[in-house]
């Protein structure tokens, strides 16, 4: 049996796509990791809180900055366990198991789980210098930065949506239910 050079590329094509199993199982070990690795230093937080039994202001500082620093942690995780979850929707098995909010239809809907996640990951990181701050004047450039970096990522995102996607602005003619203006 004879292969023409098209179905060739068709075949090669069409089950290269299960090498994006590399990139789910390289981003679901990644995201397992950190998921282990944040619980383990939550334990340790805790371990040091009940050794030291330092309940002054400035232990309550550190540790609120040590559990913002774990949720960084696992919201990285989180960030690498969507994108393992999508990435298998749309190259292996679109009909698996999930959450309402985790099911993924396109490239785009992922970039917008993923940039959500780390929009939400910015601002901890800057909630986690905002309570170490000590009245320094550079927690202002990062602040700056931080919302510079959220706004453009807004704009960004509202300036390449999909058109049909966005509500249309109601003309005048197709409020007054004149057909013929229609």
């Amino acid at each position: 049996m004879r292969y023409s050079p098209v179905s060739m590329v068709r075949n090669l094509l069409g089950t290269s796509r299960y090498l994006i199993v590399l990139a789910v199982v390289g981003s679901f070990l990644a995201s397992a990791t950190l998921q282990v690795f944040g619980l383990f230093r939550v334990i340790a937080v805790i371990a040091d809180l009940l050794r030291a039994r330092d309940v002054s202001a400035a232990a309550g500082k550190a540790l609120i900055a040590d559990t913002v620093a774990i949720i960084d942690i696992f919201l990285i995780g989180t960030v690498l366990f969507v994108i393992s979850a999508g990435l298998y929707q749309l190259f292996v098995q679109a009909d698996i198991t999930l959450p309402a909010w985790l099911k993924v239809s396109s490239l785009d809907d992922l970039k917008d789980n993923l940039t959500e996640v780390i929009i939400v990951a910015l601002l901890v990181a800057f909630l986690g210098h905002a309570i170490e701050w000590t009245g320094d004047v550079a927690i202002l450039g990062l602040g700056l930065a931080t919302a510079a970096v959220i706004l453009a990522v807004g704009v960004l995102m509202w300036a390449t949506r999909d058109t049909t996607a966005r509500p249309h602005a109601a003309t005048p003619h197709a409020e007054s239910g004149d057909p013929a203006q229609d």
